[in-house]
């Protein structure tokens, strides 16, 4: 068995996997909540517990990410324990926090704390984990590859406007030609049948709410990429739209993550699909 510490990750139920399990280490939400968000440190909040040594290491670095995109904060999953060691009995010398240049907050949690839905979390995990370690079809390895640009655009040392903006719609657009086997000259078809598969309120065009048109997007991309400009102007029926990527950023910020869940298959009732708009990323909270 492998015990490996986890950190920056905020959970207070224990929850078990086909072949490992998370371990909290604290059991009041307020507390943990309050290590697992600190912008300057990883804080160790639970162990992973591995049955096998075989592809730990593969294990790892995907949990590592799925745990991530849940918290949309890095986590990271290092420093292995000594066998006789567990939670209630660290060495002295175990590291309980790691220092951080600065880990950078992606626009809050994707999936509700345990404290409120015991489920959703391990449910997440468990359909994330089988969809990042299907590599049998090139949409298989287009969405692996997407999910990988939503997480970095936070866990990079500094954030830039423009490259978060292009990584997060590099992601969409590679993971709707890729679904669609549609490799046309222009990506907002595939983009748009994507989008509206998932009943997400947006439109091809759209200018009268230019927040929920894919083309907005897709000219910010243009200009963006082809003449490094982080607006754009557009014409149409001889009116004159300007768009500023500062406007729109962090939209696409919040849409891209809801892309990947409704991917992966999951919703478990709490999750508002609206909140890319509205910003309210959970409705009906309880207690778990």
């Amino acid at each position: 068995m492998i015990k490996i510490g986890i950190y920056g990750y905020e959970c207070t139920k224990e929850v078990s996997f086909s072949g490992y399990k998370i371990l909290p280490k604290y059991t009041q939400h307020s507390e943990v909540k309050k290590f697992a968000s600190d912008p300057l440190r990883y804080h160790l909040t639970a162990i992973l517990e591995i049955d096998k040594n075989d592809n730990s290491n593969e294990l790892i670095f995907l949990l590592e990410a799925v745990l991530s995109f849940i918290e949309h904060r890095d986590v990271t999953i290092q420093n292995k324990l000594h066998p006789q060691e567990d939670l209630n009995n660290l060495s002295d010398d175990y590291p309980l926090f790691i220092d951080a240049h600065k880990r950078h907050n992606g626009g809050g949690a994707k999936i509700i704390s345990d404290t409120f839905s015991c489920e959703s979390r391990k449910k997440f995990i468990t359909l994330a984990m089988a969809k990042l370690t299907d590599n049998s079809t090139v949409e298989a390895e287009a969405f692996r590859k997407a999910f990988f640009k939503t997480i970095e655009v936070f866990r990079s040392r500094e954030l830039f406007i423009d490259i978060s903006f292009y990584l997060r719609f590099s992601a969409l657009e590679s993971l709707a030609r890729a679904v669609f086997n549609d490799y046309s000259n222009h990506c907002a078809p595939a983009i748009t049948k994507l989008l509206t598969r998932y009943n997400l309120d947006i439109k091809q065009e759209n200018l009268k709410e230019p927040h929920k048109s894919v083309m907005t997007y897709v000219c910010l991309r243009n200009a963006l990429f082809h003449n490094g400009l982080l607006e754009v102007c557009v014409t149409r029926d001889g009116n004159s739209f300007l768009y500023k990527q500062s406007e729109f950023s962090s939209t696409l910020a919040q849409l891209i993550p809801l892309v990947m869940i409704k991917y992966i298959g999951f919703d478990d009732g709490y999750i508002n699909w609206n909140s890319w708009l509205d910003r309210q990323a959970f409705s009906r909270p309880s207690s778990c």
